[in-house]
């Protein structure tokens, strides 16, 4: 089974090099061993922790970062991936919006994160004033939402020192069918009973009216819902009930599993799958074959006997967490290619003493050469780039810059791919 490229991993390192490759007219395969990283995700793409303009920063902070991957992949290829990544999106009608600077995006709990893309649908803090009253619901008995909680961090904030933070509770009897399993009353399992049920709109809309009324501020027309509506693009869902409310209704990413960031993968996925490459999913990589410095091809869970081969490979299989990493006593490993790590000898040394500190696991990874080729021995592997958090040398919690990495590293890489020709 022979391809142009193989791309490893589904996430959104992954799917930005497979999305580049697939537009340049190269039969390209994605294989992802399962959920990725964006089914926790918030859908937000960040870029990096600035004050002012992360685009202006970033020149400084790579000539201070050397073998950061933003440094490898240069400042104009940078925004010219999360251009790509917009307008991918829009192709699959999911907008993402950015300003001129970061702008904060709500949590779950009611803090305001800092990034760079969002959703149009997300609760978003811009530069436009707070408004002066902001209903914070959730739909009674789901768990996964807490709109006290969100209120009391929220109020805090200076943003909203004079606005009025309201909560409500939202109660469709239709739901009554998950009483039996509390266990599964989540997101999904909401969203998927009223893209079943889409008649439920109307009663849903009759519960925001009676929540607004029974709220006591009158002039409340922002409501914050939780991101559990529908499993598919929600905007024409929030549009419906906005004319049907006359409010003003955005969401906010639960706790895991995440509709939002889910959406985006599934926004990424059709757009790939649409320009005709290849998707398979739950076929995990194990090992590979190689002549010399180049790799022949790769085989998974289902025989080394099958060898998917290709003229070039990118591994973007994620870090600890989507197993693209492996931490053993001796240190950690990455487990398909047995390539050049960056770790500490020392365990001790890993992780900081506190929850919030520094952790310097966060920055291992595997390394590779300035062109992303990863390295296996010392010497990069001809036909082989890295992309993702399978990387060393960043720090995606303290930079703020996970997800742009992402999609930077991904479509360079398959820059590279597509100058060799």
């Amino acid at each position: 089974m022979k391809f142009d490229s193989i791309v490893i991993g589904g996430g959104m390192a992954g799917l930005s090099a497979a999305l580049r490759l697939a537009e340049a007219g190269q039969k390209t395969l994605l294989m992802a061993s399962g959920q990725s990283a964006l089914h926790f995700s918030s859908g937000s793409v960040d870029l990096l922790e600035s004050e002012g303009d992360p685009r202006a920063a970033l020149p400084d902070f790579m000539a201070t970062h050397p073998d950061h991957p933003y440094s490898k992949v240069g400042l104009a290829n940078i925004l010219a991936s999360l251009d790509a990544l917009q307008r991918q999106c829009a192709e699959e009608g999911l907008t993402l919006i950015r300003q001129e600077r970061n702008h904060q995006r709500l949590t779950p709990i009611g803090t305001l994160k800092s990034t760079w893309l969002s959703p149009e649908t997300c609760a978003c803090l811009t530069e436009a004033p707070a408004p002066g009253a902001l209903l914070l619901a959730t739909l009674a008995g789901f768990r996964d939402f807490h709109p006290a909680l969100a209120a009391a961090n929220l109020a805090i904030h200076a943003r909203f020192a004079h606005s009025r933070i309201l909560t409500g509770e939202i109660r469709l009897p239709q739901l009554a069918e998950f009483s039996r399993n509390p266990h599964e009353f989540r997101s999904a399992d909401i969203a998927r009973l009223l893209d079943r049920q889409p008649e439920l709109l109307a009663d849903l809309a009759r519960e925001i009216s009676r929540m607004v009324i029974e709220c006591g501020e009158p002039g409340c027309r922002h409501i914050v819902l939780p991101a559990c509506l529908s499993l598919g693009l929600v905007g024409p869902r929030l549009a419906e009930l906005e004319k049907r409310t006359g409010c003003t209704i955005q969401e906010v990413a639960t706790m895991p599993p995440s509709l939002i960031g889910m959406r985006m993968q599934e926004a990424l996925k059709r757009r790939f799958m649409a320009l005709g490459g290849t998707f398979l999913t739950s076929e995990r990589v194990l090992g590979a074959r190689y002549q010399g410095d180049r790799v022949l091809g790769v085989h998974s869970q289902n025989g080394d006997d099958q060898l998917f081969e290709a003229d070039n490979f990118v591994l973007a299989s994620g870090s600890f967490f989507s197993r693209g990493l492996e931490s053993r006593l001796g240190g950690i490993r990455e487990p398909i290619f047995d390539a050049d790590v960056l770790s500490l000898s020392e365990r001790d040394a890993w992780a900081g003493r506190r929850l919030f500190d520094h952790h310097p696991f966060m920055g291992f990874g595997v390394k590779t050469d300035d062109q992303l080729r990863v390295l296996r021995g010392g010497k990069p592997l001809a036909n082989l780039y890295g992309a993702g958090s399978v990387l060393a040398h960043y720090d995606p919690i303290k930079e703020g810059s996970g997800s742009g990495v992402a999609v930077a590293t991904g479509w360079q890489a398959a820059g590279h791919i597509l100058a060799e020709g």
